[in-house]
């Protein structure tokens, strides 16, 4: 019988392809965050979101990390345009989403712009990296920013930062089917118990555990949930892994990297890597289902901590008159 459930529970994480977190494990994220910051901090956070004119939606600090996805160009949203908020157009972000570290354990040759794709300033490192040193560097100067260049910036920062912690928004695959790479696990099928699906998507949604979309997320039991990972994964639990050292704008690097090898050791490990193309479905067992979906509920912890740091430091510098 325990068996059985086990199977029904699983057998509908195997939808539709998708490349980004999903909005669930964004707002986790971000209410982890907004949580471990003091009350100051707070108040100054919301009423940056509360005067953004320019969206009628996503103004707190909670939904407002799901902005980044909602601009984006998404016919196939499951939210009714109609009924709620009309089509974006704003692909001009999308590569921001993903930062495209080469892993190549066949060894064939790699044009140069591969090897370096990830060293670039418009990926997520990259942006992460710029956005910080901005707002730092305003250093409470009065008559400096406005809510639209905050709004801005943040909800990119906060929404990007989440990103980097899923370890297959910081990987590129290749081998000879895949030459110009795997889409960070979009092009690579999975098969658990006949059930078939998109390896990136089923990450996003943590197989899909964690399927809520705006609008349909209740605040308060989200909030919960937040909590009760947090007395699950305790600040403690990660060890050095929240001594973030002086230079917060290398650490991104060093965030990204270790998403990175997350995704090599418990993802492609399990993956055929000479072999596997976009016609093939890899068959996963329950053992490198439910070990996946742990490694990716610690990440959104972890990254929530984290976050919180970092917005720490963005708010001490916001001008007081803003």
């Amino acid at each position: 019988m325990i068996k059985l459930t086990l199977l029904l529970l699983f057998f509908i994480i195997f939808i539709k392809k998708n490349i980004c977190w999903s909005d669930e494990p964004h707002m986790i994220v971000s209410a982890i965050a907004y949580y471990n910051l003091n009350d100051k901090e707070k108040r100054i956070l919301n009423k940056i979101f509360l005067n953004y004119k320019e969206d009628r939606d996503f103004n707190d600090p909670i939904t407002g990390a799901l902005w980044a996805d909602h601009i984006k160009s998404n016919e196939h949203s499951t939210v009714n345009p109609s009924d709620i908020r009309r089509y974006e157009i704003l692909d001009i972000f999308n590569e921001w989403h993903f930062v495209q570290i080469p892993y190549n354990p066949t060894k064939m040759f790699l044009p140069h712009y591969y090897l370096n794709a990830h060293k670039g300033k418009y990926n997520a490192m990259g942006v992460l990296k710029y956005i910080y040193k901005i707002l730092i560097q305003v250093q409470k100067k009065p008559r400096h920013g406005t809510y639209f260049s905050y709004n801005f910036y943040l909800r990119f920062f906060i929404h990007i930062f989440a990103d980097i912690h899923q370890p297959l928004h910081t990987i590129s695959f290749y081998n000879e089917h895949f030459p110009n790479g795997d889409k960070g696990g979009s092009d690579i099928t999975l098969n658990y118990h006949g059930q078939i699906g998109k390896l990136h998507h089923l990450c996003d949604n943590i197989f899909y555990s964690r399927k809520k979309h705006w609008p349909h997320i209740n605040p308060s039991i989200l909030q919960k949930e937040a909590h009760v990972l947090m007395n699950m994964y305790p600040p403690e639990h990660f060890g050095s892994k929240l001594t973030i050292p002086s230079n917060k704008i290398d650490f991104i690097d060093s965030i990204a990297n270790e998403s990175h090898q997350l995704a090599i050791e418990h993802i492609y490990s399990h993956i055929p890597v000479r072999l596997v193309n976009k016609d093939m479905q890899i068959k996963v067992d329950q053992h490198f289902v439910i070990n996946l979906k742990g490694i990716l509920n610690k990440q959104m912890v972890l990254a929530g901590y984290r976050l919180s740091l970092y917005l720490k430091d963005i708010i001490a510098n916001i001008p007081e008159d803003l």
